[in-house]
């Protein structure tokens, strides 16, 4: 099933979005059609790569690991593992995107920004 995601006029005027040079602000608006409806995916650069540049040869997957670095080390992308699997997720994603019918994920929480249960955040589990 397509997933249908819209952008929000406001992220073209983001300071923090504005501070990155295009391609990366490219790759993270792409983000937005790789991540499932809970803003979570794998960590895995060849997989986003492929998602988002397809016909792009120019674009590689060190490029695009280098996007992903810039666009977590400013914050709006938190990358974590969990029992040796790499994830990622936009910390930000409910203000961004509000999902009609949402599809469970398949990928676990961030332990650091998404509380369990019981609404508590577990620090401990994150790398």
């Amino acid at each position: 099933m397509a997933r249908i995601r819209t952008i929000k006029p406001s992220m073209f005027s983001s300071l923090t979005v504005s501070a990155w040079p295009v391609p990366v602000r490219w790759t993270f608006a792409g983000l937005f059609t790789y991540l499932d409806d809970k803003g979570r995916g794998l960590d895995e650069t060849r997989l986003i790569k492929a998602e988002l540049y397809p016909l792009d040869d120019a674009m590689t997957a060190k490029k695009v690991e280098q996007h992903l670095a810039a666009i977590a080390g400013s914050g709006p992308l938190c990358r974590y593992e969990l029992a040796g699997q790499r994830y990622i997720h936009v910390t930000s994603w409910r203000e961004h995107q509000r999902i009609n019918r949402p599809t469970p994920s398949r990928i676990p929480p961030c332990p650091i920004h998404e509380p369990d249960a019981q609404g508590h955040l577990n620090f401990d589990e994150a790398s």
